[in-house]
């Protein structure tokens, strides 16, 4: 009888750590963020409200956010949204790509963004810093290209 409560304890107790360590998926999700950093870039769960096509906030989504902050914040810098789909006063970037604002993104940035349309939500660019919100569904490259990104976009210096 003392063994069998020994071993219904131990299986208890074995039960209790598995059910709070992390699943595959969040490991994965942990391993990006951590590469993210190397990147040095600031890893943020947030949430985002979207507009809609007429620009009106009705939907609120979940994302990780990328951040990666200028050294000296830009004067007079109009902030820019960039939407991977169509909002009726937004100018088109590229292929399914609308901002608030238009500029012009280099070829590199183009296939990033066409290549990640469905996994990046959003793109905030501020006189301070590139903010990339993204559901994190991808791999090391994609990370990698997120960064591409997030450095190609601080670049941009409109008035």
């Amino acid at each position: 009888m003392t063994a069998l409560i020994v071993v219904f304890i131990t299986l208890s107790l074995m039960g209790s750590a598995l059910w709070i360590m992390p699943s595959k998926r969040e490991r994965e999700k942990m391993s990006l963020r951590m590469l993210a950093r190397k990147h040095n870039i600031t890893v943020q769960l947030t949430s985002i409200e979207l507009p809609d096509k007429w620009d009106k906030v009705t939907e609120k989504e979940s994302v990780c956010a990328y951040h990666k902050y200028r050294e000296k914040p830009l004067k007079d810098f109009s902030d820019i949204n960039v939407y991977p789909y169509e909002v009726w006063k937004h100018p088109e970037v590229c292929k399914n790509w609308y901002a608030s604002q238009s500029f012009t993104l280099s070829e590199r940035a183009i296939s990033i963004l066409e290549k990640h349309h469905g996994v990046f939500v959003a793109i905030e660019i501020s006189a301070a810093k590139v903010s990339l919100y993204w559901r994190e569904k991808g791999d090391e490259e994609t990370v990698n290209e997120a960064n591409e990104l997030i450095e190609d976009l601080l670049q941009l210096r409109l008035g």
